[in-house]
This record gives structure tokens, sequence and C-alpha cells, in this order.
């Protein structure tokens, strides 16, 4: 079996875990736009692509694919995870199984107040929040939300363009120049958890979940993190999943405010924390090698220790190029 990880970037961890011998897999082929993506040297085999924007990026995709006769593909890059999904039919008829969530699944996903609204519509917890500046002083004045505010781009992504707001003056400013949408959610002091699960690809079950409590961020990414189980939220996500069309590997945040969850967004691909829960004995590469091969996976939900603390630093590679 031969899986072709797409815009690896740093991933290096990522590509070592697909590499490990009992996944079933026989070869890890990678991409990216750059020769300087660290985890392309990690793989089997690479290629150098345009950037995904190029009117040729899907063509030369698929060129690899038959080159190096690859079975699954898997994007993990926002852009690219709706732009395969998108074109999804392109690789399941040449016989390519794309590890990817419904095209409207992912585009949901990615538009944070799409996802809010998605939420509520399923009576599922989230923190109030506004589109925008004219909707926020609506929710204001009639005492919905107050200050201070938590502020990130409606499609952002990691910790670009996020702040907290404390006073209106600020918050105008920010709204009125900003570039993009601007997503305005109530800031609450509480506890951050970072969850890892796999819905199966065959099932469409969650099959596995990891839940880490957040001790420290930085860029966007879990730097330190302690693994923990809690049934309540085991439950939280399998609501969440059955309302949504997922697949594979997906990343999810909650918030504890006074001893009730929030949900707070949720990424439809292998998350920056991944590394701890494989630390933990989780094998997502081995369950989706599993499901292209046609097997569904057991339910081992809740199957890891807790207290075990991760602690991510710097690393380097050197080589000729």
């Amino acid at each position: 079996m031969n899986i072709l990880i797409l815009s690896c970037g740093t991933r290096t961890k990522l590509v070592r875990y697909f590499k490990e011998a009992g996944n079933g897999i026989d070869k890890i082929i990678g991409t990216d736009c750059s020769i300087y993506a660290p985890a392309l040297y990690e793989t089997d085999s690479y290629h150098i692509v345009p950037r995904m924007i190029s009117p040729d990026y899907l063509d030369t995709i698929l060129d690899i694919c038959h080159k190096e006769n690859v079975d699954a593909v898997l994007p993990l890059q926002e852009d690219e995870l709706y732009l395969i999904a998108s074109n999804r039919k392109l690789f399941t008829d040449a016989g390519i199984r794309p590890v990817v969530s419904k095209q409207y699944t992912v585009e949901l996903c990615r538009d944070k107040y799409a996802f809010y609204q998605h939420l509520l519509e399923n009576k599922l917890p989230a923190l109030p929040t506004c589109n925008g500046l004219d909707e926020f002083l609506t929710h204001y004045k009639a005492g919905k939300i107050t200050f201070p505010v938590f502020i990130k781009p409606v499609r952002g992504c990691g910790s670009i363009g996020i702040q907290q707001v404390d006073n209106m003056e600020l918050l105008s400013a920010l709204c009125k120049f900003s570039k993009e949408d601007m997503l305005i959610q109530q800031f609450s002091e509480g506890e951050e958890y970072g969850i890892d699960f796999y819905v199966d690809m065959i099932s469409h079950n969650p099959v596995s979940i990891f839940v880490k409590k957040k001790l420290r961020m930085r860029a966007g990414e879990t730097e330190k993190s302690i693994s923990v189980k809690d049934n309540a939220l085991f439950d939280l996500v399998k609501q969440t999943a059955a309302s949504l069309s997922l697949s594979g590997p997906v990343d999810m945040d909650v918030f504890n405010i006074n001893g009730k969850y929030y949900i707070s967004e949720i990424n439809p691909r292998f998350g920056g924390g991944y590394p701890h829960a494989h630390s933990c004995g989780l094998n997502f590469p081995k369950l989706i090698a599993n499901n292209i091969a046609g097997k569904e996976n057991a339910d081992t939900i809740g199957s890891y220790e807790e207290d075990v603390c991760m602690l991510k630093y710097s690393d380097l590679m050197t080589l000729k190029l």
C-alpha cells in the first residue's frame, strides 16, 4: 500500500509515524512546493510540485499518483483539504482514496461562523459569537456579549489574526481595517482541551478519541499538554461527529468554563498536537491503512494512559541539496 502525503512541510514526525513497522503501509510519498520542507526528506520518495493555486496542480498530483502507484492521498493543509474534497471524483475514478471529509463538511468547518451556527442548530454548546461589528453591537447592547472578546478571521487558520480585545475603540479599528471578515467571540477564562479523534471511513463512527488538556500554546499549536480522560468529552465528540459527515483524522478544540464544555472549532485533518496521542499508543496511520484495505476499525475509545505530559521542543536537520 502506497500513501501520498500532500504539502508535508514540517510534519516530520507524522511522516515517521506512517512509516512505522506494522502499519500495513509499503511506501510513503511526499509533496511540497519547496525543497526546504524538512518532512520531504523523511519520506521514501518525494516530489516538488507547483503551488496548489496553480492551474496544473491537480494534474501534477494525479500524475504522481500514477507514477508511484498511490492507493490513497492525504491532504494536511486547510486550503488543500477543500481542493481535494471538491475534486474527490478525479481520484476515486483513478482508484485512489482521498483521506478527507466531504466537501461541504470541510467548507463548514473552515467558515467559523457557519460552524458556530451549525452548533446552535444541533443544540451543541458554543460560546456567544458574532459575525462582524454590526452584529456584535446589537448583541452588546442587549447584554448578550461583553468585553473582553476574542477576535479571529472567519476563515483563518492557526493563530493568524487572533487577538483578545478589551474595548470598543480597538475592536472598531480592527474590524474596520481588516482585510477579512472577523469573528467576535465571548472571551472567558477556562481550561482549553485539544481532542484528536478518528472517524472510521467505513462505519462513519468515531473509533478512537484522545483528549489532552493544553498547558501552553505557541503560534497556534499546543506546546505543552497532559493526557486526560473524561466520558463527558467522549460523549460530546460522538454527538458532534454525528452532526457532521467527518472522515478520517479530526482535530477539535473545547473549553471548560465553570464546569461546562463549549466547542470552539473543528479541523477535519491531523492536528499539530497529534504526536501526543501517538506517543500514548493511538495509531491513526494504521487506522487509515486498515480502512484503505477495506477493514473496519474496532472501537478503542479511551484506550490510553492518563497524566502523560507532552513537552514539544525545536529540532533541526542538515543536508546537502
